[in-house]
Formats: structure tokens, C-alpha cells, sequence
């Protein structure tokens, strides 16, 4: 009964580190896959936009209360301040979006442009 017990484990112990070991691998024997890093490694074109001036755009500001607003017709990576008319625009960093509800430049994977929906 104490072999039985001992055979049990060892075939749960076994097949516990073949799934653990072999979730994060794409190929059988290859490196484990590191989606995060496949984030920040250049791209062709590259996952978010890469403007080098506030870009022109149809963002207007007519209607707006004072604050800063994403200009999706630019990814969000360009941002305008307004008051009922356009006072100043802005550009993010390559790599960052304008998040409204946050009120920042943030890292693209983080900013939903253009969505409706927020982060809780």
C-alpha cells in the first residue's frame, strides 16, 4: 500500500512538471515563449504611431470643457488642451498614448484609444 501511495505521487509529480514545463513553449524543446518582450522589439510597422510633431488633424474643440482631450484620428499618441476652442496640442513619446481617464502619456498596450470604456 505504501509503494502504491509513493507510485501515485510520483506519476502527479511527473506529469504536473511535464504541463507546467511545457505551457509556455510554443515548439517542444524551444525557448519559452515571452509574450511582454515581444512587445518592445521593433515592429514593422511598429504597434503604435511614431509622430515627430502634433500631426494635422479634424480634432476640434467646439463644445468642450476646459481639459485635455486624445486626438484619435492620431492614435491617441497627440492631445489637445481645450476650453471651448483649441488653447494648445501635445505629443506623447514614441511608444506612449494620451490616456484620458488617467490624464497621461502612458504605455500603449495600456490605452484603449478611442474607447468608450474605462479602467476600474
Amino acid at each position: 500500500m505504501n509503494m502504491n501511495t509513493t507510485s501515485v505521487s510520483m506519476l502527479v509529480l511527473v506529469l504536473t512538471s511535464i504541463c507546467v514545463e511545457s505551457s509556455h513553449r510554443i515548439i517542444p524543446g524551444a525557448l519559452p515563449y515571452d509574450g511582454y518582450h515581444d512587445l518592445h522589439l521593433p515592429h514593422n510597422p511598429p504597434l503604435y504611431p511614431t509622430y515627430a510633431k502634433v500631426p494635422n488633424t479634424n480634432f476640434r474643440c467646439d463644445g468642450r470643457e476646459y481639459g485635455y482631450y486624445a486626438d484619435v484620428q492620431a492614435s491617441c499618441q497627440a492631445y489637445h488642451l481645450c476650453n471651448d476652442r483649441l488653447i494648445a496640442s501635445y505629443l506623447c513619446t514614441n511608444g506612449t498614448l494620451f490616456n484620458e481617464q488617467f490624464q497621461v502619456c502612458d504605455q500603449f498596450y495600456n490605452v484603449r484609444c478611442g474607447s468608450h470604456y474605462i479602467d476600474l
